[in-house]
Order: C-alpha cells, then sequence, then structure tokens
C-alpha cells in the first residue's frame, strides 16, 4: 500500500539535533525491523515542514517509523500525519464508477 506522511519539525530544534537523531535510527537498524518498507521519496523544505511517500504494507512500521522519530529527538514534530494514498490515474476509474452509482 502506498502511503504518504505529512510532518512539520520543531522550528526549536536544531538542524544538527535532526541530523544527529538520523543517525541514531540508523546506527539502530530500525529500518531492518520493518517488513516492508520502499520509501519513493523524502522531500523537506526550508519551512521545515515536508512530506514523504512510503510503500509499506504494515501499520506497525509506520508506528514504527513515527515513534524512532519521537523517541530519537523528542519534540521532534509539531505535526505528523500518515494516510493510505493512490495514485489519481488508478483511483479515477473505482471514482468514476462510484459517482456514477450514486447519482443515478
Amino acid at each position: 500500500m502506498l502511503f504518504v506522511m505529512y510532518f512539520e519539525l520543531n522550528p526549536e530544534k536544531d538542524p544538527s539535533e535532526i541530523l544527529d537523531a538520523f543517525q541514531k535510527i540508523e546506527d539502530a537498524k530500525i529500518r531492518d525491523m520493518h517488513e516492508k518498507w520502499d520509501a519513493k521519496g523524502w522531500y523537506i523544505t526550508p519551512d521545515y515542514w515536508g512530506v514523504a511517500i512510503v510503500e509499506s504494507d504494515s501499520v506497525e512500521d509506520h508506528l514504527r517509523n513515527a515513534n524512532a522519530w519521537r523517541i530519537a529527538l523528542p519534540g521532534i514534530f509539531t505535526v505528523f500525519k500518515t494516510g493510505l494514498a493512490a495514485e489519481v490515474e488508478q483511483y479515477a476509474p473505482t471514482l468514476l464508477k462510484l459517482v456514477r452509482k450514486l447519482k443515478k
């Protein structure tokens, strides 16, 4: 399944703290704990918010990922949201069927 994660980093956190948290997570090999975790992309803005697109089959993997960051650097996020996603081209036929069925 495809997931989109939206996050806002705490502007009070120094970039070096965030890099240290990343290194802690890497050193702990958290990724090796995931059943399936295929990061399609991680994107960050100068305003300290970003999105990630990840393919995964496990809610536990998403909980593990978010909490690894929270444990490695408490207060890192001011906002963190995760949701199932689909490519518009793939979902459009399903939506069209739904509209037709409900608009009869």
